[in-house]
């Protein structure tokens, strides 16, 4: 599996020729994978806690990670992506080199505070950002991060890269779509750059515990935290300011006064964490009020694009509750256990190895307990 660590600009883009190659014959979209992936069963006590180790393990994880390193290297701009890589490549928040002392995160949280996009209720200042050692060393690897919170769609090591590349994916959909049936090309680059992005913050900010789950995820400017940081984290490493827009619209589209407020803010959020000016920088207009004018559509596109989480939410959350039951029934655990790391590992491995994807669509064709005792004898072993 290729990691982060080995991504090096040299060997980028024979890294992802192949992956690249086979895009292009595939034609409209036809990354056909995750239905032919292989499972690797193993017993209960030889599942490894790491989820670093179960994300190099899967390879529904390995083709995923992959085919975002075939789409980055679909982008046609090469300064964009050369600086898309090198986020992919280091994801550590290296804006967080400006908060090394007490004094700094107070001065920011303030900041922040003043302007009305933080609550001290919901966000202490201590959870304003999660824990980081050294701004320079990347909390995970992006490949082994979860697609959200542990209570949230992909949860599981490796959930990021597949949440990434369904949303990736839509949104190349999205693109074909209009351009298949209205004959209409909009911008490629950065309506993908930004869906690729989007998520950049999750491995910082839902890093694995040692029971197994992930941190929580505390809000800014009214929404999850990754999604500011991200922000931020563009803005401080000088994308393109139609990018960082685009892609700050991922959690909602500027069609409205309200949405476009909504979407102003975590501009401006992420501006004050960046230290940059948002009006100088092109991201806001010239009263900070509104986005640049006239729109451009890649924000509307990469909202549009975001959205696989309407199905794989409830098709986390149903598929970890069947599992409980067969963890207790079938493997005998406890009620204590479903709280700890031998059912953590337990519901990790699985969904890394056969995502809640298709642990929920078998729950969808007959009774859930039968229907997760067979998918669970696939990949562990008692």
């Amino acid at each position: 599996m290729n990691t982060p660590a080995d991504l090096s600009r040299r060997n980028f883009l024979k890294l992802t020729a192949t992956a690249a190659a086979g895009l292009a014959v595939s034609g409209f979209i036809q990354p056909a994978f995750a239905s032919n992936v292989k499972v690797k069963k193993l017993a209960l006590d030889a599942i490894p806690e790491d989820a670093v180790e179960i994300a190099k393990s899967s390879e529904l994880v390995q083709n995923a990670w992959n085919y975002l390193l075939g789409e980055i290297n679909s982008l046609h701009d090469a300064e964009l992506k050369e600086k898309v890589l090198g986020l992919y490549s280091k994801t550590a928040p290296s804006f967080m080199e400006r908060y090394q002392s007490l004094s700094s995160v107070k001065s920011v949280y303030q900041k922040l505070f003043d302007a009305g996009l933080v609550d001290p209720k919901l966000t202490p200042i201590d959870k304003l950002f999660p824990p980081l050692k050294d701004p320079d060393t990347n909390p995970q690897p992006f490949f082994s991060a979860p697609g959200s919170g542990y209570g949230s769609h992909h949860a599981y090591p490796g959930g990021l890269v597949t949440h990434t590349a369904v949303n990736v994916e839509i949104t190349k959909s999205i693109l074909a779509t209009y351009r298949h049936i209205m004959d209409y090309e909009h911008g490629y680059d950065i309506a993908v750059a930004g869906q690729l992005l989007h998520d950049l913050a999750k491995p910082w900010v839902f890093q694995w515990q040692k029971d197994g789950s992930s941190l929580p995820e505390y809000t800014v400017a009214g929404t999850g935290a990754h999604h500011i940081f991200s922000v931020a984290e563009a803005i401080y490493r000088n994308l393109p300011s139609d990018e960082v827009v685009a892609q700050a619209c991922a959690h909602d589209h500027p069609g409205s006064k309200a949405d476009e407020e909504q979407v102003v803010n975590w501009i401006k959020a992420a501006s004050i964490i960046a230290g940059v000016d948002p009006v100088s920088y092109g991201l806001l207009s010239a009263d900070a009020k509104t986005l640049p004018t006239p729109h451009q559509q890649a924000g509307y596109i990469v909202h549009l694009g975001d959205h696989d989480w309407v199905l794989s939410v409830p098709a986390a959350q149903q598929s970890v509750a069947a599992l409980k039951q067969v963890a207790v029934k079938v493997y005998g655990m406890s009620k204590q256990d479903l709280n700890s790391i031998k059912f953590n590992k337990f519901r990790n491995y699985i969904g890394a190895q056969y995502s809640f994807m298709h642990v929920h669509q078998t729950l969808s064709t007959k009774d859930p307990f039968i229907a997760a005792s067979e998918i669970a004898s696939l990949v562990v072993g008692k």
